[in-house]
């Protein structure tokens, strides 16, 4: 009978001690700032944002006002590090205070032509990624205005990095 209590309990700790804050993020639409518990960057004007589903790490888009681009954005330990240099076209390490990863990857798309990958992690800052994907290589200025808008909350440690797995 102890048993049959015990496993509930310790299932529902569990539950509480992985669950995520409700409000992990916040956008303003007006400043164009997103923020999460690591840091905020600022966004182009007039890019709208929508808040994804995730079920480990916190997730959302931003679109362009003529729709043409997509800004994503996975924020967590286990979302892992988007742009690193392990196939990386380009690679920069931006370090004023934090640290900034910015990468391109190109992959041949489905009809001959080529897709880039352009992204910027924030490896000590909550593990936060923003990207796009583009078949059009100037397409990469949102993703370095986000980058160089970057301002960390908190100390920036060099604490726990991001798992290179993207």
């Amino acid at each position: 009978m102890r048993r049959s209590i015990c496993i509930p309990v310790l299932a529902a700790a569990l539950a509480l001690s992985c669950a995520r804050p409700s409000s992990a993020v916040s956008w303003n639409e007006r400043s164009g700032v997103f923020g999460w518990w690591g840091g905020e960057v600022a966004l182009p004007v007039g890019f709208r944002y929508q808040q994804d589903v995730g079920t480990d790490t916190d997730v959302g888009h931003f679109t362009s006002p003529d729709g043409t681009l997509t800004i994503e954005h996975d924020i967590g330990g286990l979302a892992g590090a988007y742009a690193n240099r392990r196939d990386a076209l380009a690679f920069e390490e931006l370090i004023d205070g934090s640290r900034a990863w910015i990468a391109q990857r190109r992959t041949p798309d489905s009809s001959g032509g080529t897709t880039f990958r352009f992204a910027v992690t924030f490896p000590n800052n909550g593990c936060a990624n923003f990207f796009l994907t583009s078949n059009n290589v100037a397409d990469a200025w949102p993703i370095q205005r986000i980058a160089q808008s970057f301002r960390p909350r908190g100390k920036s440690d060099g604490g726990p990095l991001c798992v290179l797995d993207r």
